[in-house]
């Protein structure tokens, strides 16, 4: 008796059995149910509009041929579908040229709830096999305890899709160079505890759309390669908008690679913790809104260029604690043109030799070339003829900055001037019992 799969005709609720998925699909007509009862071996699930599929717990579906285990499209079959995938199976392609999932149809809107879904991809010579490839999709909905890939990308999207939503408890990618764990062009939401990037990729690339994350761990783990940001914002439109809620962003790299590199698009996160150990905690090239507890960079620091002139807008920096050392001239280093604000923080040089700056202003042609806004600020660095816990390079050309409260160990370098919050009203405070 065949027992591997069934259709529920919708029109009657009559059971039908089948020995395979692909037998099971040619009976099923729009509104009808298949359910998968057996592991099933080198079958490719194409889904069929208007039926859905249910997957018995624990169920393995695998395939070790070149081909997408779940397609929406071949050829001789090119219609969008409507498609809900249920239960609790596992997916599994260990081809290393063929993804767990693509979804190629613009019209086509799938649901996937399921229990993992893990890919190899072990190709080199192409990175993009990742475990779920969307190309194109009118909608495309995943919740699952873990998505994964041995050696390449996790998800990846070809094309913008207009209703995302990502629902996991892990998401993780391999060690081969080149890619993402994650990489989102669309928008929509994604909800996950742990997000973990094992090569020279990003945890999470926003390159179109606009999108919401709610991720408790990102941390970029191979401390052999020099990575890029664990969280990243480049190659895309130019306008995509990521808002991000975190526990905390990690780059563990010994080689080098920012916590946060956002070098297009607007970038707002709200969290406890950013670190990079041998890169910068954050790279701000565009437009940014800031509010996190505790930004630290062991080697490095923050670095600020979002020119106006460019079309960005102010960055603002609101957290308790920024550290950072001498490798990138400051704790803070703001190029010509930025535009910025840092409040409620205390900003400490970590560095044991001189110079140590708490906020590094690059020299400029005039005494507003950047718009700085300093509010309820500590600066803690070192107290030698070389610290400044403010410089403005050069020799000739100052800066003038907004002042709303300032507390500090060493004094600023003579090119810096305060439009307001001098001290002689007290906002200006300079006194080695800050620390």
């Amino acid at each position: 008796m065949d027992t591997q799969t069934s259709v529920v005709t919708a029109a009657t609720g009559a059971v039908t059995f089948y020995s395979t998925y692909a037998s099971a699909r040619t009976a099923a007509n729009a509104g009808d149910l298949i359910q998968i009862w057996a592991d099933l071996t080198d079958e490719q699930i194409l889904l069929k509009d208007g039926v859905d599929i249910w997957i018995a717990p624990g169920r393995i579906i695998k395939t070790s041929n070149e081909m997408p285990l779940i397609i929406d499209n071949i050829t001789g079959y090119t219609s969008p579908v409507n498609v809900n995938i249920t239960g609790n199976g596992i997916f599994r392609n260990s081809s290393d040229k063929h993804k767990c999932v693509k979804i190629t149809n613009s019209g086509s809107k799938i649901t996937i709830m399921c229990d993992s879904i893990e890919g190899i991809g072990t190709d080199p010579e192409d990175s993009e096999w990742a475990t779920v490839h969307i190309v194109n999709a009118a909608k495309f909905y995943l919740t699952c305890n873990k998505v994964s890939n041995v050696n390449q990308k996790a998800i990846y999207f070809d094309n913008e899709v207009a209703d995302i939503n990502i629902n996991a408890d892990i998401i993780e990618n391999g060690e081969y160079a080149g890619g993402d764990v994650i990489s989102i062009k669309g928008d929509g939401i994604l909800n996950a505890n742990e997000v973990i990037c094992r090569n020279n990729g990003s945890c999470l690339n926003h390159k179109a759309g606009t999108f919401i994350a709610n991720i408790l761990k990102l941390t970029s783990v191979n401390e052999d390669v020099e990575s890029a940001g664990t969280v990243h914002l480049s190659d895309g439109t130019g306008t995509q908008n990521l808002t991000l809620f975190f526990d905390e962003i990690q780059n563990l790299s010994k080689e080098g690679g920012n916590a946060v590199t956002a070098s297009e698009g607007i970038l707002n996160l709200n969290g406890r913790y950013i670190y990079s150990k041998a890169g910068l905690s954050m790279d701000l090239r565009a437009d940014a809104d800031i509010l996190v507890d505790e930004i630290i960079s062991k080697t490095k620091g923050i670095n600020i260029d979002n020119n106006p002139s460019s079309g960005n807008k102010k960055v603002i920096i609101d957290a308790n604690i920024i550290e950072g050392s001498n490798g990138n001239d400051g704790v803070i280093r703001s190029a010509t043109g930025s535009n910025y604000v840092v409040r409620n923080a205390k900003i400490k040089n970590t560095a044991t030799s001189s110079p140590s700056i708490g906020i590094y202003i690059e020299t400029g042609t005039n005494t507003l070339d950047q718009a700085i806004e300093l509010e309820n600020l500590i600066i803690v660095t070192g107290v030698d003829t070389t610290d400044f816990s403010l410089f403005r390079d050069g020799t000739t050309v100052g800066i003038i900055i907004k002042n709303l409260g300032l507390f500090v160990k060493k004094d600023k370098n003579t090119l810096v001037t305060f439009a307001i919050g001098t001290s002689t009203n007290y906002k200006y405070v300079v006194s080695t019992d800050v620390a």
